[in-house]
Parts: C-alpha cells; sequence; structure tokens
C-alpha cells in the first residue's frame, strides 16, 4: 500500500527538513498543496530539497513547476479542477464518491474524500480499486480499513502537521515517528 502525505497549507521554516526526512523514512508520493501561495515561495521550497525526491512530488497549484522542477505529475482539485492544455504526464485528482462512476481511468490515482459510510458502500459495490488513495486516515486501523475496502494507498494530511508547531519547535522528531508508525503498517 502506497503513503502520501498532504503539505501543510502555510510555509514554515523547518519544512524543507521535514519533507526530506519523510522521504528518506519511505513517503512515496508528496502532495504539494499550497492553495492561494505565491509561486515564488513554492519554488523555493523546491529548490532547498534535494533534486532526487522531485520524481515523487505532485502539484496541486501552479502547474508549471511540474515541467519546470521535472516533478512527478499535478493534482487536480476543486480549486484546480482543469489540467493545462496538452498536458500529457502524471494526473491525480480528488474526487467524491458520486465521481467515481464518471471517467476516473484517466487519472493516475484518486483521492476519495468521502465519508466512511460511503466507503463502506463503494467499497461493497467494488468501485475502490488499487488506484484510488483514502485521505483522512488518524489512526492505524484506518489503514487496515483502507487495506480492506481496496484502496491502494493513503493520504496522510492533518495528522502529520498537527505534531509539529512551527512557531514554538524545530524539533519535528515526533512527526516523523509517527509517519513511521504509519509507514510500517501500509508494508
Amino acid at each position: 500500500m502506497k503513503i502520501a502525505v498532504a503539505t501543510s497549507p502555510q510555509f514554515f521554516v523547518e519544512e524543507n527538513a521535514i519533507l526530506q526526512a519523510l522521504f528518506e523514512e519511505g513517503l512515496d508520493i508528496l502532495h504539494l498543496s499550497k492553495p492561494d501561495s505565491e509561486p515564488i515561495f513554492c519554488e523555493r521550497l523546491l529548490t532547498l530539497m534535494p533534486h532526487k525526491w522531485y520524481s515523487r512530488i505532485i502539484t496541486s497549484d501552479h502547474f508549471y513547476l511540474q515541467g519546470e522542477y521535472g516533478l512527478k505529475g499535478i493534482h487536480l482539485t476543486q480549486c484546480n479542477p482543469v489540467e493545462p492544455h496538452g498536458y500529457r504526464g502524471y494526473i491525480s485528482r480528488t474526487c467524491t464518491i458520486d465521481d467515481l462512476s464518471h471517467d476516473i481511468d484517466r487519472y493516475d490515482h484518486i483521492v476519495l474524500d468521502a465519508t466512511l459510510s460511503d466507503i463502506e458502500q463503494a467499497a461493497h459495490e467494488r468501485k475502490i480499486n488499487h488506484r484510488i488513495f483514502m485521505r483522512g486516515i488518524t489512526t492505524i486501523d484506518g489503514i487496515q480499513f483502507a487495506r480492506d475496502c481496496g484502496f491502494g494507498g493513503i493520504v496522510l494530511e492533518d495528522i502529520l502537521w498537527e505534531r509539529f508547531d512551527s512557531h514554538e519547535s524545530n524539533n519535528f522528531k515526533d512527526l516523523i515517528d509517527l509517519f513511521k508508525i504509519f509507514r510500517k503498517a501500509t508494508d
């Protein structure tokens, strides 16, 4: 099972170090999600990271970054729902349960935004597959639930970023330790 992390919407000083540590601990995909950000700040974050990780980064904003930095691909959201004209690279998308019956085969992976009851129903109807990632996982039991439903991966978000206070500390050990627990559970 793959493990993805969506960035915090805010930039902070230790972010590049944390993201690099996550990659070193086995992060499969990073969703660079900085809505309403200035492109220069996303560029700065990318330049602070080793190039070897770029092939695992998907951008949800400022799609030109994909080509300029050789990123893995782009991620479509409600804020940015359409890929650039002529784009033929890796595309992922956030969708709802209702969207699963539409043209999802054109996406390399889907991040499902749904309630547990909707997920259970979709799993029962065999709408979940290995290209769909479950978001909102907050416990190890959630990983087993995702696996039982047929998801191919999970997306960690707030559960990680809540472990680090960018205003009070530069120690992100708790965040990395929690990620290691989730990584081990997805293996």
